[in-house]
């Protein structure tokens, strides 16, 4: 992880970067219906401004998620114009809700590219989403830079890349693996899996962990991986079996609120095995969940125990629920200005710059790989809680 200094990561960019702040968001019906002007790297001229799209569930189950990425997002734009903007242009950025229906979502991101004609777009966090509008950006020139996992929404079934679909954190196969490493390599022998099968990101995580717990010679029998969907919210029957089993661990990938209600369910059954989470049980999980998370193990993006991140945390806890999501927004929007102020906003050169992205952000070392248009060999970090406070154990590399 890279040090922070006065919280700027932003070396050999061609624009001065300093500390976060946070603002609010603007609709797709706020939006402006003006479009920037095209920038060019060696443009010499000066003011006017360059327009961005930010495509979040800014209400909605996920509004959590959306809100911080947005937050972060924001900050970044702050920053960037208290600098003097991207090569004495100003950035705006046009938030989007999507409500968290894909039907908003699609509205939205056409809305975005045809109306106010955006030059980039900071793409959600939910695979849902970013699967819905995956095909239809594939009619425009405009890159989405978003954080959607599940490998499905980058990639075609042919194994080639939707041209504009950009994720800038580890994919769920690199997650899934970590995860699965750190259970085999702290001694869990028998597992059982909930997951929720109408869920892209949930699904993108059973089978990268259940692989590499093979690869140590571990199985999950199929009595112990326990499928539900949204009309199931009997999380005590569900987990019942695996309850029974006596597993040392539950591997439970699913979104926070959730998330939430099984972690209760399996305390009120009595289970004093371990909770193997992703994402969604870094904070905010802890304090909507309300009680001891002590069993409950998760993978994270940022080590909070970093004294300047943990300083960035403290600064935002009261607007910001979802700290990790608010860097990975910073990080996505300070790339793309560093793309931009070296390529200008044409999209040939725009997009070529994403392809071969090599950026050092809060969140690790960002080198895309072109051929999935996801990151290569990013490390996160695993982390438990001491009652409700985040306990860092270790860093993977990806």
């Amino acid at each position: 992880m890279k040090r922070i200094v006065s919280f700027v990561l932003a070396a050999g960019m061609a624009l001065s970067m300093a500390a976060c702040s946070s603002s609010g968001s603007s609709t797709a019906q706020e939006s402006s219906s003006t479009a920037s002007s095209a920038t060019s790297a060696t443009e010499e001229s000066s003011g006017g401004e360059i327009l961005i799209g930010c495509l979040q569930d800014i209400t909605g189950s996920t509004s959590s998620l959306g809100i911080s990425v947005q937050a972060g997002a924001q900050a970044a734009v702050d920053e960037i114009n208290a600098n003097g903007g991207i090569n004495g242009k100003t950035l705006v950025m046009n938030t989007y809700d999507t409500k968290g229906d894909v039907t908003e979502a699609v509205n939205a991101y056409i809305t975005a590219v045809t109306v106010d004609e955006v030059s980039l777009i900071v793409g959600p966090p939910v695979a849902n989403i970013a699967n819905a509008i995956k095909e239809t950006s594939e009619g425009y020139d405009v890159p989405v830079v978003g954080l959607a996992m599940d490998p499905s929404c980058q990639l075609k079934e042919d194994g080639t890349p939707y041209k504009n679909m950009f994720c800038l954190q580890p994919s769920a196969d690199s997650q899934g693996e970590i995860m699965a490493a750190f259970a085999l390599k702290n001694g869990y022998k028998t597992f059982g899996v909930l997951y929720n099968q109408e869920n892209s990101y949930s699904v993108s995580l059973l089978d990268p962990f259940l692989d590499r717990l093979a690869e140590d010679g571990v199985t999950v029998d199929d009595s112990m991986i326990v499928a539900f969907g949204a009309a199931d919210t009997d999380y005590k029957t569900l987990l019942q079996p695996l309850v029974s089993a006596n597993v040392d661990a539950i591997y439970c990938p699913n979104y926070t609120q959730q998330l939430v209600a099984i972690v209760t369910a399996a305390t009120e059954l009595g289970y004093e095995g371990k909770i193997i989470a992703g994402l969604d049980a870094a904070p905010a999980f802890n304090t909507t969940y309300g009680g001891d998370c002590s069993n409950v193990y998760y993978i994270n993006n940022i080590n909070t125990e970093d004294p300047e991140i943990a300083a960035k945390i403290a600064e935002i806890e009261d607007t910001v629920s979802a700290p990790n999501k608010y860097f990975l927004g910073y990080d996505i929007v300070m790339a793309a200005a560093d793309a931009i102020s070296k390529n200008g906003t044409d999209y040939e050169a725009l997009h070529s710059a994403f392809e071969n992205l090599s950026y050092e952000g809060i969140t690790g070392t960002i080198t895309i790989d072109p051929a999935t248009h996801m990151p290569t060999g990013m490390s996160m970090f695993m982390y438990t809680y001491d009652n409700q406070t985040p306990v860092m154990l270790e860093q993977f590399a990806g």
